[in-house]
């Protein structure tokens, strides 16, 4: 056998070969550079791969905050609710839910739906821009973004005693929201100087996300505790009554009223009683003078069960009802 042996032309030849080969595939990916290029032009201009990059940068993991100030529209909203109650409320439409996009029917796939686990809360349209591609193509860009809100319909009503201030979700109500004013509820007739009749005023407030929570301040600036009438659907609450003034001055009111009847039936001088009465008052001249005295032939008396209610705060005065029965005596007579 022949050994072999290396010969300069032989290392010549694979060199050339080398060459040429690699001129080759340099050429060949060169011709591939303007088909490349062509294809991504031509992908980029298909409108499904911009509605399919809207999506995923706009809807897929939406921004309420972001979609709304995208939209030309705005959400509705009304004080005490804010634009940032308003965006909370979008945004529960699609909060945890599957995001999907479709077409509109008719639209030359240009308008598309998104939905949040099948309940359509947006759509968005596509527009050709201006410019065409490098090679002369259409190409498309986001025109509009539509979101569909809920409207703010809840509403409520709260009537309170006429000197109490009401509040709906923290923010105090002005005269905007009155309906009724000065409506007397008020048996009585007559109320003595320094008191004042009850009266009432309604309130009404609309157009909110959730119901109104009321709340409410007494004339003193005490929170006042407020009901639900059930069958009215108001809010509200009534004038009250002390039970506290009841301990602190019924004993007194009692002695006082005893010890006026029996001034009356001259079982007491005037000197008793004028303690318990305001000396620059009407009252105590009426009772001092007492012109219109009816004095019964007795020779004894007593009080019956006495019954002392509806204590009334008005800060500079209070008020209170006494009841009993003022029993006269004489021998061999009838009570």
């Amino acid at each position: 056998m022949e050994a072999f042996k290396f010969r300069l032309t032989s290392l010549f030849f694979y060199v050339t070969l080398v060459v040429v080969v690699a001129v080759a595939i340099l050429g060949i990916i060169k011709l591939q550079e303007p088909v490349t290029d062509w294809l991504a032009d031509y992908e980029n201009s298909m409108s499904k791969y911009k509605v399919q990059e809207i999506f995923e940068e706009y809807f897929k993991e939406p921004d309420a905050e972001k979609l709304i100030s995208m939209c030309e529209k705005k959400p509705e909203y009304n004080a005490p609710d804010t634009l940032e109650t308003a965006i909370d409320r979008f945004a529960l439409k699609f909060k945890d839910k599957e995001i999907t996009f479709g077409y509109a029917a008719g639209s030359e796939r240009k308008k598309i739906i998104v939905k949040a686990d099948g309940v359509k809360f947006a759509t968005f349209t596509i527009k050709e821009k201006e410019e065409p591609s490098k090679y002369g193509r259409t190409l498309y860009e986001l025109d509009s973004v539509d979101l569909f809100y809920d409207a703010p319909t809840e509403s409520g009503r709260v009537k309170v005693p006429s000197s109490y201030t009401v509040y709906a979700n923290g923010m105090k109500l002005d005269e905007t929201y009155l309906t009724e004013e000065n409506v007397k509820e008020d048996p009585r007739d007559y109320v003595p100087e320094g008191a004042f009749f009850f009266t009432y005023k309604t309130y009404a407030i609309s157009g909110l996300y959730e119901k109104p929570v009321f709340t409410a301040k007494d004339g003193s600036g005490a929170d006042a505790a407020l009901a639900l009438d059930e069958n009215t659907g108001v809010y509200g609450c009534r004038y009250e009554y002390s039970e506290e003034l009841i301990t602190q001055y019924g004993e007194y009111v009692t002695e006082a009223l005893h010890g006026y009847a029996a001034y009356m039936q001259n079982d007491l001088r005037f000197k008793y009683i004028k303690e318990y009465f305001d000396p620059d008052s009407d009252l105590y001249t009426s009772i001092y003078e007492n012109p219109g005295s009816f004095v019964w032939e007795h020779d004894g008396y007593r009080f019956g069960e006495t019954e002392v209610s509806e204590f009334f705060d008005y800060g500079e005065v209070l008020s209170c009802r006494v009841a009993f029965d003022h029993i006269l005596e004489k021998k061999k007579s009838e009570d």
